[in-house]
């Protein structure tokens, strides 16, 4: 029977072999979202076993879909016997509880609906195990890295790629109000003023939770904001892993302050899908290699 802690499904397609695409109601939410999960080759709702469970969560103005687009996870998934989940994080959710309505009116927590509601499904119907990593891109690589350091010991592993960390970095503050601005939503509305609510702004800041990753082997990836020969351009993609990129550095030091160093990839890249399908093929053992020893 659907209770409130776990998300309802209204509507269950497989458009794709190894593929599951979900419509959910939240409670956490308040209204309708999307997951999709990709499920390894002897993957069955009946079956006696679970699988490890890869979390992978997409950036702003995107959703889960452009995984698919962009990259190979789908092999990957059906072929190293992992059930990966990827679920809407809005264009703009940010992982976090909003303090006051969105533009669809309602206060979104998004930590719930994935930590709590989502992994519940996952978990009691779905044949997910106990075993969870997750990973992300950009505002899903911070989602990613927030959601391991305010859960010390949910997942076995945390990756993130061009994640901007470090929120409460110099100039950071000011490219989350402009990209907020650019979707239709408030930065008043998810942590409020940075300086009047700054509380609510380092509770939600990666680098200042370093201590919560302490136990979770993390992998840092960023660029320099120089394309690798034969990467097409995109708009933005220079510029943008240019601000962005440094707080992966400053995140890094940080852990290695603590004695907990993590695993980094930096170097020539961009903000842009050909950088994280590399740093996707650089971090898949990692991933695959805690799901199935988790533990540090």
């Amino acid at each position: 029977m659907y209770t409130d802690d776990e998300a309802e499904v209204t509507e269950e397609t497989s458009p794709a072999p190894n593929r599951i695409d979900l419509r959910l109601r939240s409670h956490a939410l308040g209204r309708t979202t999307s997951a999709l999960l990709l499920t390894p080759r002897d993957w069955s709702p009946e079956s006696r076993r679970t699988w490890p469970v890869l979390y992978v969560l997409h950036g702003g103005d995107d959703g889960p879909e452009c995984w698919l687009e962009h990259t190979d996870l789908a092999r990957r998934a059906r072929e190293d016997d992992v059930l990966v989940v990827l679920p809407d994080g809005g264009r703009a959710g940010f992982y976090t509880r909003w303090r006051a309505p969105d533009q669809f009116g309602t206060i979104p927590d998004w930590p719930r609906f994935h930590l709590v509601e989502l992994r519940n499904l996952v978990e009691r119907r779905y044949r997910g195990g106990d075993v969870r990593a997750v990973a992300g891109v950009s505002m899903g690589g911070y989602g990613a890295l927030v959601y391991a350091a305010g859960n010390p010991g949910l997942f076995a592993a945390a990756a993130s790629y061009s994640g901007m960390v470090h929120t409460t970095r110099l100039g950071t503050p000011l490219l989350l109000r402009r990209y907020l601005r650019t979707v239709g939503e408030r930065m008043a509305a998810m942590w409020g003023g940075r300086w009047s609510s700054r509380d609510r702004w380092l509770r939600n800041d990666p680098y200042h939770l370093a201590d919560g990753l302490l136990g979770t082997p993390v992998y840092l990836a960023a660029g320099d904001g120089n394309r690798v020969r034969g990467d097409p351009p995109a708009p933005g993609d220079r510029l943008l892993e240019r601000i962005v990129g440094p707080a992966s550095h400053d995140l890094a030091r940080r852990l290695a302050a603590l004695s907990w160093p993590a695993t980094t990839s930096f170097g020539a890249g961009t903000h842009d899908w050909p950088s994280w399908q590399r740093e996707l093929d650089r971090s898949w053992p990692f991933l695959v290699d805690a799901l199935r020893s988790p533990g540090p």
